[in-house]
C-alpha cells in the first residue's frame, strides 16, 4: 500500500536553500555513530535527520502476515534524493534500514555507513554490494556512497565470537576513534560532490 503521509523537511540551510524541498535523510543507528554522520549532514544541508525505525513503525498496517514489510513505496515523492544512513550488519545494511530499502521503488539514492571494519576492506565492498542490490530490487539508483569506522557497542565487543588476534584489536581500538571530525567532513565532501551538480 503507498503511504500517503510524509515527512516535512525543516531548518534550510541559507548557503543550499534549493536543497530543502527535494532531499532528506533517513537513518539507523545503534551505537550513535551512524546518527552522528546523520546529523552533521543534516546539519550541513539544510535536511530533517529522520530515523527509519520512526517511519517504520508509523507504517506497521503495510505488513504481511508474515510479518515483514509489504513492497508499498515509502512515504515522500519520486524525485526526492534519499540520503540513507546503516550500520553494518552481516555484510549489509541492519535489518531495520533493510526493511526500509525493499520498500522503496525508483529513488535516487545516496548511501552512507558506518562499520567496526576498515572503510576500504572486503567487507565493506561485501556491504555496499548487499546495499546495491536492495536498491536494485526497487529500480532505485544509487548515487554514490560514504563509509567509515564506527565503535562497536561495549556489549557487542565484550561478547563477540572472533577471535581477539592483535589485528582485529588494533581494528576495533581505531574504530573507538570514530566518527571523527574528518570522517564527518569527509562525509560532507561525498554527498556535497553528489548532490550539488543535481540541485535545481
Amino acid at each position: 500500500m503507498t503511504e500517503a503521509a510524509s515527512f516535512p523537511l525543516t531548518l534550510p540551510d541559507p548557503l543550499t536553500p534549493d536543497l530543502v524541498p527535494w532531499a532528506r535523510i533517513v537513518y539507523s543507528s545503534r551505537s550513535g555513530n551512524t546518527q552522528a554522520v546523520a546529523e552533521h549532514l543534516a546539519g550541513s544541508f539544510g535536511l530533517s535527520a529522520v530515523n527509519a525505525r520512526a517511519e517504520l513503525e508509523a507504517r506497521m498496517e503495510d505488513r504481511g502476515p508474515d510479518g515483514r514489510l509489504l513492497r508499498g513505496d515509502t512515504a515522500g515523492t519520486a524525485d526526492e534524493i534519499l540520503l540513507l544512513g546503516f550500520w553494518a550488519w552481516r555484510c549489509g545494511p541492519n535489518p531495520t534500514m533493510r526493511d526500509f530499502m525493499r520498500g522503496l521503488r525508483r529513488r535516487r539514492v545516496f548511501l552512507f555507513g558506518t562499520m567496526a571494519a576498515w572503510p576500504d576492506s572486503e567487507h565493506a565492498r561485501d556491504c555496499l554490494a548487499c546495499a546495491r542490490e536492495l536498491l536494485a530490487e526497487g529500480g532505485n539508483e544509487l548515487l554514490g556512497h560514504f563509509f567509515c569506522q564506527g565503535r562497536l557497542a561495549p556489549a557487542v565487543r565484550r561478547n563477540s565470537r572472533h577471535p581477539r588476534t592483535p589485528e582485529r584489536e588494533r581494528r576495533l581500538n581505531e574504530a573507538e576513534k570514530h566518527p571523527d571530525a574528518a570522517d564527518l567532513a569527509a562525509a560532507e565532501a561525498a554527498a556535497r560532490a553528489v548532490l550539488t551538480p543535481l540541485m535545481p
